[in-house]
């Protein structure tokens, strides 16, 4: 079964991260220590135990700067293959990046100065030369990111697959594996779930879509391949499933899993429409561990008592420019299903005109919704106005983290279009959630399906570092405005 380590971070995604943080730390620790732009030569001086700390404490300043740029790259999305496999517009997020982290840098230097430690710069009169590593430092990661995916388009040191089936479902998840380089798999090719004559195919069929043999030939292929993984892709597995095939590649040492578990690796969500109950029944994940549940507890109260409590000069100017500029209530509250199904009061900054659902009743929000006052634009896209959810999170009618509650009359429609959505209720709902920082506004059924995938994949592995990665996604997601309407 896919474990959330493997999605969040999948093997070559792992080796690049790794990689990057050794190049963008040793650019920084010998830049810094050795000419031109040391003020001495640090490795000529004499060794003794005091040299040795400063030797381990300018590494670790190196590698809290590697870090910080490597947060700069992830927000700006060059850890998601979809995006950074643009070679042409990589050159311009690394300027943007580079710019990020300079201005993170400078807001940690002003708030903790004793933070960073070279002893061979003198960064008060010397910011020039840490600035001049940082450029290099990103140069060296574009050049680093060429050769990174040449070498791995040309050598495909990646697990082999072979997906049994050749149905639709099985096709696309063929496509959806050679689409995500990073995840380390090889797609080798599909094979018939039957013994019926293989099909003439033309030249130039894409390697997802792309039958190699028949179901006698499992076997095989597997061996001629040097095939690590099956995943079985079956149209119709009742009576079907090639047990004596199957159990053959087994004791030969490959892996075989089903679709779902493959497509839930690759994608961070849960493959609803052709799901079966039995894989939420008999697979892993939907455990409700109590001290994960209580450290749950005790970040959501943390979370949103230091977010009250720092943004309340902004909460009290937000109110101000809300009753200048339109008629109505400071706040709006509006009834919310929470877990288990129990509806509560949900409350936030009024962003629409107080009559915006007179005379439509309840409808999706749209992009550049009319409804929208001018300064709610501005509440919606920094998130302010969700702010006064603090208060729901404290109560305990909510997590910081979870699926978002919707309206009851959404819910009623939602529960008999899609398979499973009663099954968002069994956890509390969140401020922020997997699929917030995944999937753009839901604003229709479809959405709320493709939304529906990714909670559920986070109800099946919920954990405070699940919890922890979503939050630090959702600055991201703020600081870029992404998904506001």
């Amino acid at each position: 079964m896919p474990t959330l380590v493997e999605q969040m971070i999948p093997r070559r995604k792992l080796l690049l991260l790794c990689s990057e943080s050794l190049l963008i730390t040793a650019v920084l620790f010998f830049g810094t220590a050795m000419w031109p732009l040391a003020l001495s030569n640090f490795w000529e001086v004499p060794c003794n135990t005091e040299q040795i700390f400063s030797l381990l404490r300018s590494l670790l300043t190196s590698f809290t700067i590697a870090f910080i740029c490597q947060t700069s790259l992830s927000y700006n999305d060059l850890y998601d293959w979809r995006t950074a496999q643009n070679r042409a517009e990589l050159p311009n997020r690394l300027l943007h990046s580079c710019g990020y982290a300079l201005v993170m840098l400078s807001l940690l230097v002003l708030l903790v100065p004793t933070l960073f430690y070279f002893p061979n710069l003198a960064p008060e009169s010397q910011t020039w030369k840490l600035i001049l590593l940082l450029s290099i430092c990103f140069l060296a990661v574009l050049g680093f990111r060429h050769a990174f995916h040449w070498f791995f388009y040309k050598w495909r040191f990646g697990e082999r697959v072979l997906i049994l089936g050749a149905s639709q479902d099985a096709r696309e998840l063929g496509v959806l594996m050679t689409s995500n380089p990073l995840a380390g798999f090889e797609l080798v090719g599909l094979v018939l779930e039957s013994n019926d004559p293989q099909p003439e195919q033309p030249d130039g069929i894409p390697q997802g879509e792309k039958i190699i043999g028949k179901l006698s030939d499992l076997r095989q292929l597997c061996i001629q391949y040097g095939i690590s993984r099956v995943v079985v892709s079956l149209l119709e597995r009742r009576g079907r499933v090639p047990v004596q095939e199957l159990l053959e590649c087994r004791m030969a040492g490959i892996s075989v899993e089903e679709r779902e578990s493959m497509y839930e690796r690759l994608t961070g969500k849960l493959a609803v429409e052709s799901m079966r109950p039995s894989y939420l029944i008999f697979g892993s994940g939907f455990i409700r561990d109590p001290v994960t549940l209580a450290l749950k507890r005790v970040l959501d109260i943390v979370a949103s008592t230091v977010i009250l409590v720092f943004s309340s000069p902004i909460c009290l100017l937000a109110a101000i420019l809300i009753k200048l500029t339109s008629k109505g209530p400071l706040f709006f509250t509006q009834v919310r299903v929470g877990q288990d199904g129990h509806p509560f009061q949900l409350a936030k900054f009024r962003t629409m005109r107080q009559d915006a659902e007179k005379h439509t009743g309840p409808v999706w929000a749209q992009k550049n919704d009319q409804r929208v006052t001018s300064v709610g634009k501005f509440l919606r896209l920094t998130r302010i106005d969700e702010i006064p959810q603090c208060l729901n999170i404290l109560t305990g009618r909510m997590s910081f983290v979870g699926p978002r509650p919707e309206r009851p009359h959404f819910v009623n429609q939602l529960t008999k279009e899609l398979p499973f959505y009663i099954l968002r209720h069994t956890v509390k709902p969140g401020l922020t959630g997997w699929a917030q920082v995944s999937h753009a506004y839901g604003a229709s059924v479809d959405d709320a399906r493709e939304k529906l995938r990714y909670d559920l994949y986070y109800i099946k592995n919920v954990s405070l570092l699940f919890d922890l990665t979503i939050m630090m996604r959702t600055i991201g997601v703020i600081m870029f405005g992404k998904g506001a309407r």
